[in-house]
């Protein structure tokens, strides 16, 4: 996976769910089953995602900005 590859959101991390406050959750939630894009990949090999409050592909990241583990999305052709 590369920046501007699409995939899809699988899960919601289990740190996010054990670990975040529940506003920050609700938005992970809501991107379950989404297509986004990958803005960027930090060195620890996180996808940096940007998306709306519904959870949908926002357009920058003055909407929320959004890192997850590869091992909990899919690529999309």
């Amino acid at each position: 996976m590369k920046p501007g590859d699409k995939i899809r959101v699988l899960r919601v991390p289990p740190p996010v769910e054990q670990e975040t406050p529940e506003e920050v959750l609700l938005l992970f939630r809501r991107c379950v089953g989404q297509v986004l894009r990958i803005e960027a990949i930090d060195e620890h090999g996180h996808l940096e995602l940007y998306v709306r409050e519904d959870g949908t592909q926002a357009p920058d990241c003055l909407h929320h900005m959004i890192w997850i583990e590869p091992e909990h999305v899919e690529p999309v052709s």
